[in-house]
């Protein structure tokens, strides 16, 4: 456990909320509600920013995130959201009539929608988050010549299940298949190495877990598979420019995964998210996810009653932040309102409530939010 004092005064709504409800929405720290103010003045005052100073800010927030990432800056790009990585990568693959990909059943839409809209006529397969968990190698029945991807969350959104991404990635690895993972329930609230676990793409946005601003994420493209892909989203700013004196000079395709940066990216977003960034390095992951995963375990505990359906693994390493649950007797709906009505946040998904404290939270707040339910 560390001191929390000083980092809870950077979140202003801990003045009058009690909020648990990270998996939906992080609240911004004020370094990052500063530093977007600066720029949007700067906008204002001079207009034009220089462009190395946009490049300045892109490589310094890629090496942060690269280092939450464990892996090279040169395989981190910026997106808008995780559906955008998603979409970068189906888009890059080449999947062709006949295919098959396997997928989550009871993922959340962003890593399942972009498949059946984009690829109706590649075949779809299905395992559930509780399979996985229980047994990595049940998409070994699944796969067979014409799978072309396997795509999964690696939190699933409501049950809050954690996967073995690695034994998944040695999976596809041996049968030639690319492995996609949407990121977003488990970044920024429990450790992740790609360099070890080595997945073909990652992608997850700010604006949870990170606590940074929306507009703006992260997509990891391993940069073993670079020169396989057909980007779908080449643009001007996908080339190397140092300046734009010369926009007619013909400029070569950047050699790293910045190539899907195909135009101007959202820097009023990356101001913010790369003081958000500076505070988990600051801190380190690995004491925030052991305040995630205390603040949840201590949770599970107070409710580990016959009174409560739990749908949230009790293991550590089964899950991150999540922990969703019911009471038998009363309607969650109700339960909802009268948390909310007590500025208690979080949320309601299926017929669940879902608890997600993050690092700044307390016991005090979990005690707060259980005296509530029963």
């Amino acid at each position: 456990m560390f001191d929390l004092t000083n980092y809870r005064k950077l979140f202003l709504l801990t003045e009058n909320y009690n909020y648990l409800n990270h998996a939906s929405t992080g609240p911004l720290p004020m370094p990052a509600v500063m530093a977007i103010s600066d720029m949007a003045r700067k906008y204002s005052e001079q207009g034009m920013i220089e462009w190395q100073e946009y490049e300045q800010l892109s490589n310094s927030t890629r090496v942060l995130a690269a280092e939450l990432l464990n892996c090279s800056n040169d395989e981190i790009c910026f997106v808008q959201n995780t559906s955008q990585g998603i979409i970068y990568a189906i888009g890059s693959i080449g999947f062709e009539k006949g295919d098959n990909v396997i997928l989550m059943q009871d993922a959340f839409p962003t890593n399942s929608a972009p498949f059946r809209y984009l690829l109706p006529e590649v075949e779809k397969r299905y395992v559930a988050s509780r399979e996985v968990l229980d047994n990595p190698d049940c998409i070994l029945k699944l796969i067979d010549a014409k799978t072309k991807a396997v795509s999964l969350d690696w939190v699933n959104f409501l049950n809050g299940i954690r996967i073995d991404l690695k034994r998944i990635a040695q999976i596809c690895k041996e049968h030639k298949v690319y492995f996609i993972v949407d990121g977003m329930q488990g970044c920024g609230a429990v450790r992740i190495d790609l360099g070890d676990i080595q997945p073909d793409f990652f992608s997850s946005a700010a604006p949870k877990w990170l606590l940074g601003p929306h507009g703006i994420g992260i997509l990891y493209v391993n940069k073993s598979i670079l020169g396989n892909l057909k980007p779908c989203n080449l643009g001007w700013l996908s080339a190397e420019w140092d300046n734009f004196y010369d926009i007619a000079k013909p400029r070569k395709l950047k050699p790293t995964a910045a190539r899907f940066e195909e135009g101007t990216k959202n820097y009023l977003g990356m101001v913010g998210f790369k003081e958000s960034l500076k505070l988990f390095d600051q801190i380190g992951i690995d004491k925030i996810e052991a305040q995630v995963l205390d603040l949840t375990s201590y949770l599970l505990d107070k409710i580990a009653t016959p009174q409560f359906e739990i749908i949230t693994p009790k293991n550590r390493r089964e899950r991150a932040g999540i922990v969703s649950f019911k009471r038998k007797d009363k309607d969650s709906a109700e339960l909802y309102q009268k948390l909310k009505e007590n500025n208690i946040v979080c949320s309601l998904r299926n017929g669940y409530l879902r608890i997600s404290p993050h690092f700044y939270n307390t016991k005090a707040e979990i005690d707060q939010l259980v005296s509530f339910l029963l």
